[in-house]
């Protein structure tokens, strides 16, 4: 006769890797109970134009609002004309200022990635675009959404506790790079928006020119 086993010298299960105290987490294994459902393709014709519109317009909002943040921590901006104020940011300043912020903005959101991956994302350039993606990973909702909006977060919080500390000549500098830099988070706002629709328990995949949802099926 086969005796049994005893139950306490059974082998328990594996845990889940995608489970953190019961909670989802960052994996490069999409659990075999989640199945794809939706996906936002960021090179879509409509969405792409949308998105430069909604850039542009973005420009001006926040150029007026890191100006009245300005105008606050030092009131003399209130009588400077906006005609000084362009002048003092030359041709080289504006691209290098602009490069700069692109730079940053990418290794905001690497630094996320890694952060929850505790893996080296993809960082690169091309002709129209800089991008930091980690394609190899399915990220639960809440750490997707800081991912995205890291580059905002991040950066406008340094910039606005450094302005009180600076000359006007550095503040036009300042105004310009939060402003190219939140203007230029459009992308990463749509796609916030749209994580925010998507259920809870989801994973989510950043594939570069496409996000990805997986759901429990």
């Amino acid at each position: 006769m086969t005796e049994l086993p005893d139950p306490t010298d059974v082998i328990p299960a594996e845990p889940d890797v995608w489970l953190a105290n019961g909670r989802l987490r960052a994996t490069k294994m999409l659990p075999p109970s989640f199945t794809k459902f939706h996906s936002l393709d960021l090179t879509n014709r409509k969405l792409v134009v949308a998105m430069n519109i909604a850039g542009v317009l973005l420009l001006f909002v926040f150029g007026w609002v890191f100006m009245g943040v300005a105008a606050f921590f030092n009131p003399q901006f209130f009588w400077l004309e906006l005609l000084i104020f362009v002048r003092s940011l030359s041709l080289p300043t504006l691209l290098l200022t602009i490069l700069l912020v692109v730079v940053l903005h990418e290794l905001s959101h690497a630094l996320f990635f890694w952060l929850f991956s505790r893996e080296r994302p993809k960082v690169g350039f091309n002709l129209l675009y800089a991008y930091a993606t980690a394609p190899d990973w399915f990220f639960p909702r809440y750490q997707f959404l800081l991912i995205g909006l890291a580059p905002v977060l991040l950066l406008t919080l340094a910039g606005l506790l450094v302005m009180p500390l600076v000359d006007f000549f550095t503040v036009a500098r300042l105004i310009l790079a939060l402003t190219v830099n939140a203007a230029g988070a459009v992308g990463d706002f749509i796609v916030v928006i749209w994580v925010l629709g998507q259920p809870a328990d989801i994973l989510l995949r950043d594939e570069g020119t496409a996000v990805t949802a997986y759901k429990l099926s």
